[in-house]
């Protein structure tokens, strides 16, 4: 791996990508990525904030710093572990310690960030002699879900090791390939014209593509605000059965079935044929880049241009192809894509404006939101999920699917701008989401 102190170009697209949509929205920490966590018990402050740091030794990202240098070009720094700082803050001798916690979570989490002096901030705030709270946020250029799940299970193996004043580093296994490397990697793929075949292929299969249109409440604002809101919901088990033994039928994944029922209901909704929902890919294609805390989401638009009274099942054929073909070219960064559609696709509003993802890899990171699923857990203490209010929305609707209460249950949310939707208008999305499932698994070939 690179040497501490190493400069080089931003390779990776991906990271390109994401610092170009920052510009867009300057100072409004919509890229911020936070987690909190609930530490009751004898915390040993000392040893946590040299297990961090032992983290951050371990990944160059997390001390990392992005700018453009003299010429306009991305410069990636990765600096030395000592660059990386942890906030040690004892707050028992305020008068309401607990909300003196909150804003500083708040702050901590939502606060912008200047990518030329930092891309993750930690604080360990004391309530009391036995309840501390971790708070981490870091920008999306490092920090994906499945980076907040690598760096909490590294984290609980360095913290144990700390306080039996062990070195960490030891305890996991060498990390051989990191950022560095991703980056000359990425690199390689642009060479060969890897990318370039790939953008190509969705230049065609986009090509004359619209947004979709959903119905609105109110006209869209001239600049969105990414004030939000979200609508919980379940689909039960017997149902999450049945609608995997249609798509099992098609040779069709539980995602592609529940993907064509979304597609299935935005025909419904908006009366378009042609349909385009965002789904994310984590990046992870390698067990090399399982390993890494960095951002590797990609998005990809999946279509489908079915006719108006096609069976359900001929619906998800389709989306089935179209989601093999999607996955087969997801290196391509979807930002490129979108500048490769031919006019006038380059100049209106973004193509993707609904998304959809099934949640089923990483439950703990929904547990430390709030959700199902493990918390971390580390030697002599209890841990809870501590709330980071605050939700964003950055399309017309995301519908996000995970594991649920119950067996085969699945929890869904789904995530609205209250600039354009109102709550009964989602409750009438869910509502017909649910029922349109409903005939599907009685029946898949009745027409959409």
């Amino acid at each position: 791996m690179t040497g501490l102190g190493a400069v080089r170009p931003l390779a990776t697209a991906t990271q390109a990508r994401l610092w170009a949509a920052e510009q867009l929205t300057p100072g409004t920490g919509e890229l911020n990525v936070p987690v909190a966590l609930r530490l009751h018990g004898p915390l040993d402050s000392d040893a946590l904030v040299r297990a961090l740091r032992a983290l951050a030794a371990r990944h160059e990202s997390l001390r990392s710093t992005f700018a453009l240098d003299t010429r306009g070009r991305l410069r990636w720094t990765a600096h030395g572990p000592e660059h990386f700082r942890v906030e040690v803050v004892d707050l028992t001798d305020r008068p309401d310690p607990h909300a003196a916690a909150q804003r500083l979570v708040e702050d901590v989490a939502w606060r912008p960030f200047d990518l030329a002096s930092e891309v993750l901030r930690t604080a360990v705030l004391t309530l009391a002699p036995d309840d501390h709270v971790l708070v981490c946020a870091g920008h999306h250029v490092v920090f994906d879900d499945w980076s907040v799940a690598v760096f909490f299970r590294e984290l609980e193996v360095l913290y144990a090791a700390a306080l039996r004043g062990l070195d960490g580093a030891r305890m996991l296994p060498p990390l051989a390939f990191g950022y560095t490397e991703l980056s000359f990697e990425e690199q390689r793929l642009r060479s060969r014209g890897t990318l370039d075949d790939q953008v190509a292929y969705w230049a065609g299969q986009l090509a004359g593509a619209e947004p979709v249109a959903v119905p609105a409440d109110r006209p869209r604002p001239a600049v969105r605000t990414a004030h939000a809101d979200e609508h919980a919901f379940a689909l039960p088990g017997p149902l999450v059965t049945r609608l995997t033994e249609v798509g099992r039928a098609c040779g069709a994944s539980p995602f592609m079935t529940l993907l064509a029922g979304f597609h299935a209901l935005l025909r419904r909704w908006t009366g378009q044929t042609d349909i385009t929902v965002g789904t994310l890919v984590t990046g992870r294609t390698t067990p090399e880049r399982e390993k890494l805390i960095t951002c590797l989401v990609n998005t990809l638009a999946i279509r489908s241009t079915a006719p108006k009274g096609v069976p359900f099942v001929d619906l998800l054929t389709g989306i089935r192809q179209r989601t093999l073909d999607a996955f087969a070219h997801q290196e391509a960064p979807y930002d490129q894509v979108v500048a490769a559609l031919p006019e006038p696709a380059a100049g209106r509003r973004p193509l993707v404006q609904v998304t959809f993802e099934l949640q089923n890899t990483t439950t703990d990171v929904a547990a430390l939101r709030g959700g199902r699923g493990e918390l971390p857990v580390f030697r002599g203490l209890a841990t809870t999920a501590h709330p980071v209010p605050r939700l964003t929305a950055r399309h017309d609707l995301e519908l996000a699917l995970g594991t649920g209460a119950g067996d085969a249950e699945l929890s869904g949310r789904v995530v609205y701008p209250t600039d354009l939707f109102d709550a009964g208008t989602i409750t009438a999305v869910v509502r017909d989401f649910r029922t349109l499932l409903d005939e599907v698994a009685a029946d898949p070939h009745r027409p959409v």
